[in-house]
């Protein structure tokens, strides 16, 4: 079963990750190719978009297209990184018509 979102039941969702104060930072540093591998899978099946990282505020920001916020969660447990970090998720209203047409050329 496809756990790729319906385009017409999806939406976005934004979410901001911090990393834990308790984070091992050697282990962290040895899934960073299984992170960007996952990253990958995950925005060629149409769940990331855009990914932005703040290393200055040890943040990270993650477009996550699905259906609800049960699906989101879903979808950020696939991370290796998942544990590193506490997240907060926010719907967010759909793309504009500017948007909309910037992504059907992507």
């Amino acid at each position: 079963m496809s756990t790729t979102p319906n385009p017409a039941a999806a939406q976005t969702f934004m979410v901001v990750a911090t990393v834990r104060d308790d984070t091992n930072f050697a282990e962290f540093a040895a899934l960073r190719d299984d992170e960007q591998k996952q990253l990958e899978m995950l925005r060629s099946d149409g769940r990331i978009g855009a990914h932005y990282v703040s290393p200055a505020r040890r943040a990270t920001f993650i477009e996550v297209i699905a259906a609800d916020e049960k699906q989101v969660a879903e979808t950020l447990a696939t991370l290796p990184f998942a544990r590193f970090f506490d997240v907060d998720v926010y719907p967010t209203t759909p793309p504009d018509a500017a948007e909309a047409a910037h992504r059907a050329r992507s």
